[in-house]
Protein backbone atom coordinates (compact mmCIF):
# COMPACT_ATOMS: atom_id res chain seq x y z
CA UNK A 1 0.00 0.00 0.00
CA UNK A 2 1.31 3.45 -0.95
CA UNK A 3 2.27 5.84 1.79
CA UNK A 4 0.11 8.94 2.07
CA UNK A 5 1.18 12.55 2.52
CA UNK A 6 -0.88 15.62 3.37
CA UNK A 7 0.49 18.99 2.25
CA UNK A 8 -1.12 22.15 3.58
CA UNK A 9 -0.59 25.22 1.40
CA UNK A 10 0.08 22.85 -1.48
CA UNK A 11 -0.47 25.52 -4.14
CA UNK A 12 2.50 27.57 -2.96
CA UNK A 13 6.08 27.31 -4.20
CA UNK A 14 7.38 25.01 -1.46
CA UNK A 15 4.11 23.07 -1.16
CA UNK A 16 3.77 22.33 -4.88
CA UNK A 17 7.37 21.16 -5.10
CA UNK A 18 6.79 18.92 -2.07
CA UNK A 19 3.78 17.40 -3.84
CA UNK A 20 5.74 16.70 -7.05
CA UNK A 21 8.65 15.25 -5.10
CA UNK A 22 6.63 12.84 -2.98
CA UNK A 23 4.42 11.85 -5.90
CA UNK A 24 7.59 10.81 -7.75
CA UNK A 25 8.56 8.74 -4.69
CA UNK A 26 5.29 6.81 -4.96
CA UNK A 27 3.27 8.56 -2.27
CA UNK A 28 -0.45 9.20 -2.54
CA UNK A 29 -0.62 12.98 -2.31
CA UNK A 30 -3.33 15.11 -0.66
CA UNK A 31 -3.36 18.90 -0.63
CA UNK A 32 -5.40 21.51 1.18
CA UNK A 33 -5.34 25.29 0.97
CA UNK A 34 -6.76 28.41 -0.59
CA UNK A 35 -7.69 28.76 -4.24
CA UNK A 36 -9.18 26.46 -6.80
CA UNK A 37 -7.31 23.80 -8.73
CA UNK A 38 -8.76 21.85 -11.62
CA UNK A 39 -8.05 18.13 -11.82
CA UNK A 40 -5.48 18.87 -14.52
CA UNK A 41 -3.80 21.58 -12.47
CA UNK A 42 -3.67 19.28 -9.45
CA UNK A 43 -1.96 16.57 -11.48
CA UNK A 44 0.57 19.08 -12.82
CA UNK A 45 1.85 19.79 -9.33
CA UNK A 46 1.73 16.14 -8.29
CA UNK A 47 -1.49 16.13 -6.27
CA UNK A 48 -3.85 13.18 -6.35
CA UNK A 49 -6.46 15.04 -4.30
CA UNK A 50 -6.98 18.76 -3.67
CA UNK A 51 -9.32 20.41 -1.19
CA UNK A 52 -9.99 24.14 -1.32
CA UNK A 53 -10.44 24.99 2.34
CA UNK A 54 -8.86 26.51 5.43
CA UNK A 55 -6.63 24.21 7.45
CA UNK A 56 -9.23 22.92 9.90
CA UNK A 57 -9.48 19.53 11.61
CA UNK A 58 -12.92 19.07 10.07
CA UNK A 59 -11.58 19.71 6.56
CA UNK A 60 -8.67 17.29 7.02
CA UNK A 61 -11.01 14.58 8.33
CA UNK A 62 -13.09 14.86 5.17
CA UNK A 63 -10.24 13.17 3.27
CA UNK A 64 -11.03 10.06 5.35
CA UNK A 65 -7.36 9.05 5.33
CA UNK A 66 -4.55 8.33 7.75
CA UNK A 67 -1.35 10.06 6.68
CA UNK A 68 2.23 8.88 7.07
CA UNK A 69 3.66 12.37 6.54
CA UNK A 70 2.21 15.86 6.94
CA UNK A 71 4.11 18.85 5.53
CA UNK A 72 2.53 22.01 6.91
CA UNK A 73 3.35 24.75 4.39
CA UNK A 74 0.10 26.64 5.04
CA UNK A 75 0.16 30.00 6.79
CA UNK A 76 1.48 33.47 6.15
CA UNK A 77 4.59 33.79 4.01
CA UNK A 78 5.25 37.51 4.08
CA UNK A 79 6.88 39.86 6.56
CA UNK A 80 5.17 42.80 4.87
CA UNK A 81 1.74 41.19 5.19
CA UNK A 82 2.34 40.52 8.89
CA UNK A 83 3.21 44.18 9.50
CA UNK A 84 0.14 45.47 7.64
CA UNK A 85 -2.25 42.78 8.86
CA UNK A 86 -0.93 41.29 12.13
CA UNK A 87 -4.27 39.81 13.18
CA UNK A 88 -4.76 37.98 9.88
CA UNK A 89 -1.13 36.81 9.94
CA UNK A 90 -1.60 35.41 13.45
CA UNK A 91 -4.73 33.52 12.40
CA UNK A 92 -3.08 32.11 9.28
CA UNK A 93 0.11 30.96 10.95
CA UNK A 94 -0.85 29.95 14.48
CA UNK A 95 -4.43 28.74 14.15
CA UNK A 96 -3.57 26.54 11.18
CA UNK A 97 -0.59 25.01 13.00
CA UNK A 98 -2.69 24.29 16.08
CA UNK A 99 -5.37 22.62 13.92
CA UNK A 100 -2.76 20.32 12.34
CA UNK A 101 -1.22 19.40 15.70
CA UNK A 102 -4.57 18.73 17.35
CA UNK A 103 -5.64 16.67 14.33
CA UNK A 104 -2.49 14.57 14.76
CA UNK A 105 -2.95 14.21 18.52
CA UNK A 106 -6.52 12.97 18.27
CA UNK A 107 -6.73 11.21 14.91
CA UNK A 108 -3.30 10.62 13.39
CA UNK A 109 -0.61 10.34 16.12
CA UNK A 110 1.79 8.24 14.04
CA UNK A 111 2.25 10.82 11.29
CA UNK A 112 5.58 12.62 10.92
CA UNK A 113 5.04 16.39 10.75
CA UNK A 114 7.51 18.57 8.86
CA UNK A 115 7.02 22.25 9.60
CA UNK A 116 8.90 24.77 7.43
CA UNK A 117 9.67 27.68 9.73
CA UNK A 118 12.02 30.64 9.35
CA UNK A 119 15.11 32.23 10.91
CA UNK A 120 12.81 35.25 11.34
CA UNK A 121 12.05 33.73 14.77
CA UNK A 122 15.53 34.85 15.85
CA UNK A 123 15.48 38.35 14.37
CA UNK A 124 18.59 40.54 14.18
CA UNK A 125 21.95 38.77 14.43
CA UNK A 126 25.57 39.77 13.92
CA UNK A 127 27.19 38.97 10.55
CA UNK A 128 28.05 35.42 11.64
CA UNK A 129 26.34 32.04 11.09
CA UNK A 130 23.09 31.71 13.07
CA UNK A 131 22.95 28.61 15.27
CA UNK A 132 19.64 26.92 15.98
CA UNK A 133 19.90 27.54 19.74
CA UNK A 134 20.52 31.29 19.40
CA UNK A 135 17.82 33.14 21.34
CA UNK A 136 17.03 36.39 19.58
CA UNK A 137 14.11 38.77 19.29
CA UNK A 138 11.91 38.63 16.18
CA UNK A 139 11.89 41.83 14.14
CA UNK A 140 8.34 41.41 12.77
CA UNK A 141 4.94 39.95 13.66
CA UNK A 142 5.78 37.25 11.11
CA UNK A 143 8.78 36.20 13.20
CA UNK A 144 6.84 36.26 16.47
CA UNK A 145 4.05 34.18 14.96
CA UNK A 146 6.46 31.61 13.54
CA UNK A 147 8.08 31.37 16.98
CA UNK A 148 4.73 30.68 18.63
CA UNK A 149 4.03 28.01 15.99
CA UNK A 150 7.41 26.42 16.71
CA UNK A 151 6.67 26.39 20.45
CA UNK A 152 3.31 24.72 19.79
CA UNK A 153 5.05 22.05 17.71
CA UNK A 154 7.60 21.37 20.45
CA UNK A 155 4.92 21.31 23.14
CA UNK A 156 2.79 18.78 21.28
CA UNK A 157 5.81 16.65 20.47
CA UNK A 158 6.94 16.52 24.10
CA UNK A 159 3.51 16.15 25.75
CA UNK A 160 1.90 13.79 23.25
CA UNK A 161 4.96 12.05 21.76
CA UNK A 162 4.29 13.33 18.24
CA UNK A 163 7.08 13.15 15.69
CA UNK A 164 7.85 16.69 14.55
CA UNK A 165 10.66 18.18 12.46
CA UNK A 166 10.95 21.96 12.27
CA UNK A 167 13.13 23.34 9.48
CA UNK A 168 14.03 27.01 9.56
CA UNK A 169 14.24 27.64 5.85
CA UNK A 170 16.48 30.50 4.82
CA UNK A 171 16.02 32.02 1.32
CA UNK A 172 14.46 29.23 -0.73
CA UNK A 173 14.62 29.70 -4.50
CA UNK A 174 14.33 27.79 -7.76
CA UNK A 175 12.49 27.82 -11.06
CA UNK A 176 8.80 28.47 -10.47
CA UNK A 177 9.25 31.04 -7.68
CA UNK A 178 7.33 34.20 -8.60
CA UNK A 179 7.95 36.41 -5.59
CA UNK A 180 10.71 37.80 -3.38
CA UNK A 181 14.09 39.26 -4.36
CA UNK A 182 15.11 37.13 -7.34
CA UNK A 183 11.75 37.39 -9.09
CA UNK A 184 11.40 41.11 -8.37
CA UNK A 185 14.92 41.80 -9.61
CA UNK A 186 14.32 39.89 -12.85
CA UNK A 187 11.09 41.79 -13.51
CA UNK A 188 12.47 45.23 -12.67
CA UNK A 189 15.66 44.83 -14.67
CA UNK A 190 13.86 43.28 -17.64
CA UNK A 191 11.52 46.28 -17.82
CA UNK A 192 14.06 49.00 -17.02
CA UNK A 193 15.52 51.47 -19.48
CA UNK A 194 18.48 52.87 -17.57
CA UNK A 195 18.32 52.44 -13.80
CA UNK A 196 16.68 50.25 -11.14
CA UNK A 197 16.43 51.21 -7.45
CA UNK A 198 16.14 48.55 -4.74
CA UNK A 199 15.30 48.73 -1.02
CA UNK A 200 18.04 48.82 1.58
CA UNK A 201 21.77 49.38 1.27
CA UNK A 202 22.67 46.35 -0.81
CA UNK A 203 25.02 45.18 1.95
CA UNK A 204 22.38 42.90 3.48
CA UNK A 205 23.20 39.20 3.26
CA UNK A 206 21.09 36.13 2.61
CA UNK A 207 21.70 32.39 2.58
CA UNK A 208 20.05 30.96 -0.55
CA UNK A 209 19.00 27.31 -0.61
CA UNK A 210 17.61 25.65 -3.73
CA UNK A 211 14.23 23.94 -3.44
CA UNK A 212 15.80 20.62 -4.56
CA UNK A 213 18.16 20.76 -1.59
CA UNK A 214 15.22 21.52 0.71
CA UNK A 215 13.48 18.37 -0.52
CA UNK A 216 16.69 16.38 -0.04
CA UNK A 217 16.74 17.58 3.58
CA UNK A 218 13.11 16.51 4.01
CA UNK A 219 14.06 13.02 2.83
CA UNK A 220 16.88 12.86 5.38
CA UNK A 221 14.66 13.93 8.25
CA UNK A 222 11.96 11.39 7.42
CA UNK A 223 14.54 8.65 7.96
CA UNK A 224 15.55 9.90 11.42
CA UNK A 225 14.12 8.39 14.59
CA UNK A 226 14.18 11.59 16.68
CA UNK A 227 10.76 12.56 18.01
CA UNK A 228 11.59 16.27 17.80
CA UNK A 229 14.06 18.05 15.54
CA UNK A 230 14.74 21.75 15.05
CA UNK A 231 17.26 22.42 12.32
CA UNK A 232 18.43 25.15 9.97
CA UNK A 233 17.60 24.84 6.31
CA UNK A 234 20.45 26.72 4.65
CA UNK A 235 23.76 26.18 2.91
CA UNK A 236 26.13 28.08 5.19
CA UNK A 237 27.01 30.45 2.33
CA UNK A 238 26.12 34.14 2.53
CA UNK A 239 25.52 36.35 -0.47
CA UNK A 240 25.54 40.12 -0.52
CA UNK A 241 22.24 41.44 -1.98
CA UNK A 242 24.03 43.98 -4.18
CA UNK A 243 26.14 41.23 -5.73
CA UNK A 244 23.09 39.03 -6.32
CA UNK A 245 21.21 41.83 -8.05
CA UNK A 246 24.25 42.63 -10.18
CA UNK A 247 24.55 38.96 -11.18
CA UNK A 248 20.98 39.09 -12.41
CA UNK A 249 21.54 42.46 -14.13
CA UNK A 250 24.64 41.21 -15.94
CA UNK A 251 22.69 38.30 -17.37
CA UNK A 252 19.66 40.31 -18.49
CA UNK A 253 21.02 43.73 -19.44
CA UNK A 254 24.53 44.77 -18.33
CA UNK A 255 23.86 48.42 -19.27
CA UNK A 256 21.28 48.88 -16.49
CA UNK A 257 22.47 50.89 -13.48
CA UNK A 258 21.71 49.46 -10.01
CA UNK A 259 21.13 51.66 -6.96
CA UNK A 260 19.75 51.27 -3.42
CA UNK A 261 17.54 53.71 -1.51
CA UNK A 262 19.38 53.17 1.81
CA UNK A 263 16.06 52.91 3.64
CA UNK A 264 15.45 50.29 6.30
CA UNK A 265 13.22 47.47 5.09
CA UNK A 266 11.13 47.17 8.26
CA UNK A 267 10.96 43.68 9.73
CA UNK A 268 13.75 42.21 7.62
CA UNK A 269 17.01 41.67 9.52
CA UNK A 270 20.23 42.73 7.84
CA UNK A 271 22.09 39.43 8.07
CA UNK A 272 20.76 35.92 7.44
CA UNK A 273 23.40 33.21 7.32
CA UNK A 274 22.86 29.63 8.52
CA UNK A 275 25.16 27.68 10.78
CA UNK A 276 25.25 24.22 9.17
CA UNK A 277 27.05 22.06 11.73
CA UNK A 278 23.86 20.30 12.76
CA UNK A 279 22.97 19.79 9.11
CA UNK A 280 26.34 18.19 8.47
CA UNK A 281 25.84 15.88 11.45
CA UNK A 282 22.59 14.76 9.80
CA UNK A 283 24.41 13.94 6.58
CA UNK A 284 23.18 16.94 4.60
CA UNK A 285 25.23 18.91 2.11
CA UNK A 286 23.69 21.24 -0.46
CA UNK A 287 24.17 19.98 -4.02
CA UNK A 288 22.91 22.97 -5.99
CA UNK A 289 25.45 25.75 -6.53
CA UNK A 290 23.95 29.24 -6.30
CA UNK A 291 25.95 30.83 -9.15
CA UNK A 292 24.81 28.21 -11.67
CA UNK A 293 21.27 27.97 -10.39
CA UNK A 294 20.80 31.75 -10.46
CA UNK A 295 21.66 31.59 -14.16
CA UNK A 296 19.07 28.87 -14.65
CA UNK A 297 16.51 30.91 -12.73
CA UNK A 298 17.10 34.05 -14.79
CA UNK A 299 16.77 32.05 -18.02
CA UNK A 300 13.49 30.59 -16.76
CA UNK A 301 12.18 34.06 -15.81
CA UNK A 302 13.24 35.53 -19.18
CA UNK A 303 11.48 32.72 -21.05
CA UNK A 304 8.25 33.57 -19.23
CA UNK A 305 8.39 37.18 -20.35
CA UNK A 306 9.20 36.43 -24.01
Amino acid sequence: MNKKILITGAKGFVGSNVAKHFKALGYETYGIGHGGLSVEESKEIGLDFWKKDNVFIKAILEFEQTFDVIVHCGGSGSVGFSIDYPYEDFKKTIDGTLEVLEYMRVYNPNAHLIYPSSPAVQGEHPDTPIQEDYIGKPASPYGYHKKIAEDLCQSYSEKYNLKVSIIRLFSVYGNGLKKQLLWDACQKIENAKEKVIFWGTGEETRDFIHINDVLFLFDILLKKEDRFVLINGGTGNKYNIKNVVEMIRDQINPSISIAFNNQVNTGNPIYYWADTQKLKNYGFKAVKGFEQEIKNYVEWAKDLSD
